[in-house]
């Protein structure tokens, strides 16, 4: 749900009246449990009151423009429709084709449960590593309170449930992975990477088994082979990731290095001499100033204050001009009040 209210201005220049309209809006969207009046009548009020503060704020700075006119009154109701994991779905052949992603074969809504399962009791390996019967049904985690089927903005509270695991989230856009969510945890602690795929009003979480073959194909360095789990970067060596891991902060939480350099390596000094250009001559120049009082400066009393007490008078320049070949030439000094 969001509001806005489309509002006329107005305001008198030497007997011509201008006109103005300003829309105000809430952006960020309210979502409500049940259809209530009084709750509805009671968000909508609130923020007819910091609109009517806004114009109050905007006014008393001097403006001239008043209200003339609220034009339109505007509420936006949709319904909210997370997205949330359920029963079983096959996956699309492209995503099936690159082996990455173990897909449960669940009858019930817990295709969570059951992909969180997969990374924490890996199946013996045998055949048919997609039945629910190969993993065991006591897995120790705190599910109270989670839904099933389950939105992907409840795994936050699932992760605050339980010491382990932290988890992340891809999903699919036009053949390309994309981030539903990248887990807060500290990055030492193992992650499960799930993939939930959509089909129509039916979405599915699966477990993520080998994450390079998932992002492999969109990695514009055909060379990376190692991504980070937690930004998803890439890198062409194992060392550098193991480099990466304990300075990463997560997808677009500005990733660094810290890296301090040796003794005798941490002085920098210019070295390239032979990219420098000779130039026919250098100017050096330098004013002399006094300092003089300004007249009538009082400063104000118990209160900050920045006051000029003084000011400089140029009385005197030098310059001097070096040819390339070191001889000095054109030099002027010149010292008097008249200087410049």
């Amino acid at each position: 749900m969001q509001f806005g209210l489309l509002v006329r201005f107005s305001i008198d220049r030497n007997g011509e009246v201008e006109y103005m309209e300003h829309y105000f809006n809430r952006m960020q969207p309210i979502v409500i449990k049940e259809h209530n009046m009084d709750t509805l009548n009671h968000i909508f009020n609130q923020f007819v009151d910091e609109v009517r503060g806004d114009i109050e704020a905007w006014s008393e700075r001097g403006s001239g423009w008043v209200v003339d006119e609220i034009l339109e009154a505007i509420i936006n109701v949709a319904q909210y429709q997370p997205l949330k994991g359920g029963s079983y779905m096959p996956l699309p052949e492209k995503l099936k084709n690159k082996k990455a992603v173990l897909n449960i074969q669940n009858r019930d809504n817990q295709c969570l449960k059951w992909s969180i399962r997969v990374a924490l009791f890996p199946a013996p390996s045998g055949r048919n590593p997609q039945r629910p019967s190969r993993y065991p049904t006591n897995d120790g985690l705190n599910f109270a309170g989670i839904d099933f089927p389950t939105p992907v903005s409840k795994i936050d509270k699932l992760e605050r449930q339980n010491p382990n695991p932290a988890i992340n989230v891809f999903g699919r856009d036009k053949e390309q992975v994309i981030v539903h969510k990248i887990s807060e945890q500290d990055g030492n602690i193992p992650r499960i990477n799930l993939m939930i795929t959509k089909q129509g009003d039916n979405t599915h979480y699966s477990y993520v088994k080998r994450l390079t073959p998932l992002l492999y194909d969109q990695s514009k360095n055909s060379n990376s082979k190692h991504f980070c789990e937690r930004c998803l970067h890439g890198y062409k060596r194992k060392d550098l990731l193991e480099r990466h891991k304990p300075e990463c902060k997560g997808l677009l939480k500005s990733p660094t290095r810290r890296e301090m350099l040796k003794e005798g390596e941490n002085k920098m000094a210019f070295a390239n001499y032979h990219k420098q250009m000779n130039a026919p001559y250098v100017v050096y120049a330098d004013f002399e100033c006094v300092l003089e009082k300004i007249a009538g400066c009082k400063p104000p009393q118990d209160e900050s204050f920045t006051v000029k007490t003084e000011k400089h008078e140029p009385c005197g320049f030098l310059y001097i001009a070096v040819r390339s070949d070191g001889k000095l030439f054109a030099p002027f000094n010149y010292r008097g009040r008249d200087a410049v």
